[in-house]
């Protein structure tokens, strides 16, 4: 994986105007008169002279005089940099019926359709009124739909008019409407946690006054809210649950669409262990597989135990070998005892850029190699595996641009997922049908994974540059506002990650920390630079990880940290290593020669310093007792139990391909026979796991 670069905003939406949006929707210059049957549109042209009949989001939406395209009103709806301005209405229809939904606009980039029915139609640039059209088919068991119009991110004021929609009249319910959006927002051993949307009033419908969650045919929990928490199941199981509204008459609505969980096969990473993790705090390394490589880890094998975990890449420039790729590391990491672990990290085509995933996302053409792939690569770790668990930790990066560049709702966000189904890869009518949005894609992703390598286990990357990186905030804020801002910036990333429904069909939440050796200069300020870290920064690092990943109800892994130690280290070096019996200092300058503070953090070392080293790795802001400071020698102690604490259940280190971290050899870079950094994370970690720390 090549460095990462320092993320910035973008600016424009340029990339908009790419073809890979193209998703179905027609954009049409006349309009036609619809003789076949009425407008179901409530206030359609918004001559109310208000907003009677749609819900817009807070604060982006009012009627205005001018520009109108026909009457005296229309629609103004004021996108910011962090809204699109979005109204919606929840229309009456019957199933198994064809629907025409029409609207004028002014704007750029100003969207119309329904709600999982089919694609928008959209317009890049309306400087004049033009109308969108577009069609859809309701399905088996519906009963209403819900019509939207939006602007996009930073792009302005949008004006629509004239809402249209023709086709079969849905009448009177005589009963609430459905409700929308049912997602699984968290699970345990023994729970799983629930939450839908309801759509707004609409005079075809009674007013909800309660809910029903199903499982199959039998009510198995009641909410008078918009969540709910199924109890009392049994560890590892899995279960289909739809929800329904209520009445004060006790009518019922139709079901929803269902939505699938799994338990976790213990309480986020208990001391039991799991099917796929042992009941401690578990280490995994960097391994590709290869003769040099496979000797270096036979001998090392000789002077301790190996890793708990081995993982590679799969890289989205490789796609047609993965199978293979995937069939070779599974057969050498398990020869060696360790769990193999694919990182595939596909979605941006192995190019490190804030638009690839993007762009990516929405070319059904792209897609369908990628799922493609996908398939073959999980067959292939069945196979290879007999059955047995294999790790997958999905897409690094990923979610990071998209919240960065792109918004904070998944379910905006468009993608081409019908492509799994049109591959061949997934089966419409028997596998279940994700929408052509980010939140679809990555179900039908996490899906894929699972339905090809069933005991596969698997978690998404997240990054906690997705916001802003507020690791550094107790520097300039204090201890407590700081860390509170870690806090808030946290819970912004896991908003965004509850609605792509990260936590389906998966068993971790995954995190990295730029895994690459950093130390580039002779005597740098690590004050001065983000890339550095101190004990503090640790601690904030874990708080972070700690609340993304109990609002997920998952535990955490935390995935290609990097393998270097600070320097003058006091630990012991074993002659195999270095003949002199010290590991040497670290000249930041040489290739595998840099230094890390990762290493130190968790396992735990003393170590003497000098000027702005010293007063930055010895800075205690947080009184953590684990630091103490004499003269010039600095003592941080094991941070393992605080990481297992925060619900980490296992931390794989180094990096992934290239020329970045050497903490064990791996084939694609110049480290193909001895580990780099002089052999101490190798070295550390064969020492913790002689008494490793147990998972509460």
């Amino acid at each position: 994986m090549p460095r990462h670069a320092v993320r910035r905003p973008r600016t424009a939406l340029a990339l908009l105007t790419s073809s890979a949006l193209l998703l179905g929707g027609t954009l049409a210059v006349t309009g036609s008169a619809y003789a076949d049957s009425s407008n179901l549109v409530t206030n359609p042209g918004f001559e109310t002279g208000d907003l009677t009949g749609w819900s817009c989001d807070a604060g982006t939406a009012g009627v205005v005089h001018t520009p109108a395209h026909s009457g005296s009103d229309a629609l103004a709806g004021a996108a910011t940099a962090s809204d699109d301005a979005q109204c919606t209405q929840t229309v009456a229809v019957q199933p198994n019926s064809t629907y025409t939904l029409s609207a004028w606009v002014q704007g750029a980039y100003v969207y119309l359709g329904a709600q999982n029915n089919g694609n928008a139609a959209w317009t890049p640039s309306a400087t004049n009124w033009q109308q969108l059209s577009t069609s859809f088919t309701t399905g088996a068991s519906a009963t209403s739909v819900t019509l939207y119009l939006h602007g996009w991110y930073g792009q302005g004021t949008y004006h629509a008019d004239d809402v249209q929609l023709t086709g079969p009249g849905g009448g009177t319910a005589g009963g609430p409407a459905t409700p929308a959006m049912l997602a699984v927002t968290g699970t345990t051993s023994s729970s799983v946690s629930l939450s839908w949307t309801m759509p707004p009033a609409n005079t075809a419908y009674t007013q909800a006054t309660g809910y029903k969650v199903y499982e199959g045919a039998t009510a198995v929990a009641t909410s008078t809210g918009l969540t709910a928490t199924v109890s009392g199941l049994a560890a590892g199981s899995t279960h289909s649950y739809t929800v329904t509204a209520v009445d004060a008459a006790g009518h019922e609505s139709a079901h929803s669409a269902a939505v699938t969980a799994t338990t976790q096969s213990s309480g986020g990473g208990g001391g039991t262990g799991t099917g796929w993790h042992p009941g401690y705090l578990a280490i995994g390394s960097v391994y590709t597989p290869g003769s040099t490589v496979d000797s270096f880890f036979s001998s090392w094998g000789t002077h301790g135990k190996l890793p708990d975990y081995g993982y590679e890449y799969l890289v989205g420039n490789d796609m047609p070998n993965w199978a293979a790729t995937t069939t070779t590391m599974v057969q050498h990491s398990e020869q060696f005892g360790m769990t193999p672990v694919l990182t595939e990290y596909g979605m941006n085509g192995n190019i490190d850029g804030t638009s690839v995933d993007w762009n990516n996302m929405q070319n059904p053409g792209w897609l369908t190699t990628y799922f493609q792939a996908l398939k073959n690569a999980a067959g292939a770790a069945n196979t290879a595996s007999g059955g047995k668990p294999v790790g997958w930790v999905v897409e690094p990066d990923m979610m990071g641009y998209l919240q960065q560049n792109y918004g904070s709702d998944a379910t905006r966000m468009a993608a081409a997922t019908s492509a799994a189904y049109s591959s061949g890869v997934l089966a419409g009518g028997t596998d279940p049908a994700f929408d052509n949005t980010l939140k679809g894609l990555v179900e039908a992703i996490s899906y894929t994974i699972k339905k090809y390598d069933p005991a596969a286990f698997l978690g998404w990357q997240v990054n906690t540059w997705g916001v802003r990186d507020a690791l550094k905030d107790t520097d300039s804020m204090g201890w407590t506002a700081g860390r509170q801002s870690v806090v808030t910036t946290a819970n912004q990333v896991a908003a965004f990650l509850k609605t792509a429904d990260l936590g389906y069909h998966a068993d971790f939440v995954a995190f990295d920390q730029w895994g690459q050796d950093f130390g580039v200069l002779r005597d740098p300020n690590p004050a001065g630079d983000i890339r550095y870290l101190n004990a503090a920064h640790w601690s904030n690092y874990l708080l972070y990880v700690q609340t993304i990943r109990q609002a997920l109800g998952l535990p955490a892994v935390l995935w290609q940290l990097p393998v270097g130690h600070l320097n003058s280290t006091q630990t012991p070096s074993p002659t195999y290593f270095n003949a002199s019996g010290r590991f040497p200092d670290l000249d930041n300058t040489t290739q595998e020669e840099n230094e890390d503070s990762s290493s130190t953090f968790f396992y735990g070392d003393t170590f003497t310093s000098s000027g702005n080293n010293l007063a930055f790795y010895s800075a205690n802001p947080g009184a953590d007792p684990k630091v103490s400071v004499n003269g010039s020698t600095v003592s941080w102690g094991s941070h393992l139990p605080e990481a297992a604490a925060a619900g980490v259940v296992a931390i794989l280190f180094g990096a992934g391909t290239g020329s970045g971290t050497y903490g064990v050899p791996e084939m694609s870079g110049a480290d193909q026979s001895a580990p780099g950094d002089f052999g101490y994370w190798a070295t550390r970690t064969q020492s913790y796991l002689a008494a490793p720390t147990p998972l509460p």
